[in-house]
């Protein structure tokens, strides 16, 4: 009988020493799931392994495991869709370093429940194209199931399973267009009283609108570049124009800035993008506000800043625009605005 192995980092494998003095490499790839009997519920079955034994020295067996781990499987059955995703997720998972992007994964990997018992080499695009056809989620969650897919039949074309990537041949609906306006006033005064009532995320909503950043641009920007006492900050993305740029803190989101401030560790926003992005859609619907998109928040400091009589130049410059004829895209006069600025004729 084989001593105890030692045990290794997640993924890594583990040695064995066996009776006869040699010693065994060993991965685990898996673990086959079967349906139990009576309650139709997934259970655990047997472990799923690739070995190599014969090793005069221990060392020669841990070495060999990064080989083991990497030698394709020899075919000696079928394997079904929920086998592969278990063969695919395991070194995946090891490796990704990204919690949330796993988690994006399993959940796109519940939605393709119909493939499950399905074998896997013998799928084609309209069994795929059938998963998210049937998936009732919006255009975003059936991307990760795209990327999931794509990542099996990646791993099973390296390791001999099979030899065409059907799911690069998947369609996604449509991107839908998105709706580019700015926030009223009556929605911006629905967004101050929600904050007032002690909901913390909708200042960073507040902070955007007062700001004109992206979220690409508040979730990268550290606490070293957040100068409180000069009331501005350092940040931005994309152009020239807008990278490393002077972001004021005007007074009305001086407290909001402050207090994210001193609750940050590294930047003022630590939440990730999926994250932010249902968190500020879940507000919007809370408090009965129209569907904009974080984008939005842009369109409405330059329509606030345009509304202010703010000079097109620093309306250009702050928002971090290359010239305004940009800028001009992005303000929504609203008619209030418009018969008020006639009407002073």
């Amino acid at each position: 009988m084989a001593n105890n192995p030692r045990v290794r980092a997640n993924g890594q494998g583990t040695v064995y020493k066996l009776p006869n003095g040699k010693w065994r490499a060993e991965v685990t790839l898996g673990w086959e799931k079967i349906k139990d009997a009576e309650t139709g519920e997934e259970k655990k079955g047997r472990r799923i392994t690739k070995t190599k034994s014969g090793f005069k020295l221990k060392r020669d067996a841990v070495e060999y495991l990064s080989t083991l781990r990497n030698t394709p499987v020899a075919i000696d059955m079928k394997i079904q869709f929920k086998d592969m995703y278990d063969l695919w997720s395991v070194p995946h998972y090891t490796r990704l370093g990204s919690k949330d992007t796993e988690n994006g994964y399993k959940a796109a990997y519940k939605h393709c429940e119909e493939l499950y018992y399905r074998t896997f080499c013998e799928l084609k695009t309209k069994d795929l194209q059938s998963v998210i056809d049937n998936c009732p989620r919006e255009r975003r969650t059936k991307a990760d199931i795209k990327s999931l897919l794509r990542n099996m039949y990646k791993y099973a074309i390296e390791n001999d399973y099979c030899v065409k990537n059907y799911a690069d041949y998947i369609k996604l609906p449509p991107k839908p267009k998105s709706k580019k306006d700015a926030f009223t006033s009556s929605e911006i005064s629905t967004l101050w009283a929600d904050y007032n009532c002690g909901n913390d995320f909708t200042g960073y909503i507040l902070i955007m609108i007062y700001t004109g950043m992206r979220y690409g641009e508040i979730s990268t920007i550290k606490k070293g570049n957040v100068h409180l006492e000069e009331r501005y900050m350092i940040g931005g993305i994309k152009t020239e124009a807008g990278i490393d740029r002077e972001i004021p803190i005007c007074e009305k989101i001086y407290p909001i800035v402050e207090k994210v401030y001193i609750a940050g560790n590294k930047k003022i926003l630590e939440m990730h993008e999926k994250v932010f992005y249902n968190s500020f859609y879940v507000t919007l619907e809370r408090l009965g506000i129209r569907k904009l998109n974080p984008h939005c928040c842009r369109h409405t400091f330059a329509t606030l800043m345009a509304n202010s009589g703010v000079q097109p130049a620093i309306i250009t410059e702050t928002i971090g625009h290359e010239d305004y004829s940009t800028t001009m895209q992005y303000t929504h006069i609203h008619i209030e605005e418009k018969l008020k600025a006639v009407n002073g004729l």
